[in-house]
């Protein structure tokens, strides 16, 4: 791991290329420098254990997922830290979960997979009162869609998929935030170990040049996707929020990324053919789907997925830069198929 040292533009290596990614991560969220750090999950642990002490409170979002969740409870706890997690899309519920030694609220911009946006303006404001730290994962929705810093976070994060790396060659994090923080958390990522390969941040730093153009695109065919969604009768329920739906979101917002799940309905089984539409090629270009209950959340129980609202018929989708379209076709004909199924009495797993 390297050693911190503010940067600016004018001051980058020309032959330093985690340097030109780090520098161009921080314009793109209005920051003086940033962190490429080798996963991120590392760099969420580090951002943690250096805004806390020992004895230390952090409020984390229920619905974080392994592997991150597993070391909120678990290796933090080891650190001295304790990790209560709540429901980060609602600023009451946690406001009400501060005690007096809690020193850091760790949430993520959109929950994933329920997409559900985070009040970061209201959140940040109990914040301060408080004399609280707010830290954002951003992943979901990248500086593109929303630079949580202007609605008051000191520190933002992002995993370098589904949106920073365009190719998705470069298996990373970015964190960037207020300057007096970042030596903190890049002396913590020098304890964890690991550096990204220059060749890596080569990658990561032409596809930061594309970013606000594939996340345009991205944006506008998971609307149109999720429009096909909502009319077909074999889906319950569509996750994609909306201006209509969170109307503070305009103060913020540029809109809310190429992510969405929707959920089939429970007489519907097997998903093999619902998943398969969703195969649009490699990404960014093509969309890629994944069920939650088997894959991100599958080490949680059945009683505690059902009460985050994680079903066995969700289905979080990524959609891709191009093929929206096509997209919304295979999933009305292998809807179409699931319900003909059922309806015919096929129940098999």
């Amino acid at each position: 791991m390297r050693h911190f040292a503010p940067t600016t533009a004018a001051a980058t290596a020309p032959h330093d290329p985690a340097r030109r990614v780090e520098d161009a991560f921080a314009a793109l969220h209005g920051a003086d420098t940033a962190l490429l750090v080798p996963g991120v999950v590392a760099a969420t642990t580090a951002t943690l254990l250096a805004l806390t002490n020992p004895g230390g409170h952090i409020i984390a979002s229920d619905q974080t997922c392994d592997p991150l969740r597993g070391v909120l409870t678990q290796e933090l706890a080891g650190h001295g830290r304790t990790v209560t997690f709540v429901d980060s899309t609602d600023a009451d519920t946690v406001l009400t979960a501060v005690r007096p030694e809690t020193q850091v609220v760790y949430t993520q911009s959109l929950s994933d997979p329920l997409m559900r946006p985070a009040p970061l303006n209201e959140i940040a404001v109990h914040a301060q009162m408080n004399d609280l730290l707010l830290v954002v994962d951003n992943t979901a929705l990248s500086p593109a869609e929303l630079r949580p810093l202007e609605a008051g976070a000191v520190i933002v994060i992002e995993d370098t998929a589904p949106y920073l790396d365009g190719w998705d060659d470069v298996g990373a994090a970015l964190v960037t935030g207020i300057d007096r923080y970042l030596p903190r958390i890049a002396e913590q990522c020098a304890r964890l170990g690991g550096e990204v390969p220059d060749w890596s941040a080569h990658l990561l730093e032409r596809s930061l040049s594309t970013l606000e153009l594939r996340l345009t695109a991205q944006r506008d065919g998971a609307d149109r996707v999720a429009g096909t969604l909502r009319a077909h009768p074999a889906v319950r329920a569509v996750h994609r929020p909306s201006f209509d739906e969170a109307p503070w979101a305009l103060e913020t917002h540029q809109g809310f990324g190429g992510l969405l799940s929707f959920e089939v309905v429970p007489e519907i089984h097997d998903l093999t053919g619902i998943l398969a539409a969703c195969d649009g090629g490699p990404a960014p270009l093509g969309s890629t789907a994944r069920l939650p209950a088997r894959t991100s959340h599958a080490h949680l129980s059945e009683r505690v997925r059902r009460e985050l609202g994680i079903t066995r018929q969700l289905v979080r989708l990524a959609v891709g830069v191009t093929g929206a379209d096509a997209l919304s076709g295979r999933l009305r004909q292998a809807l179409d198929t699931a319900l003909a199924q059922r309806d015919g009495g096929d129940e098999r797993c």
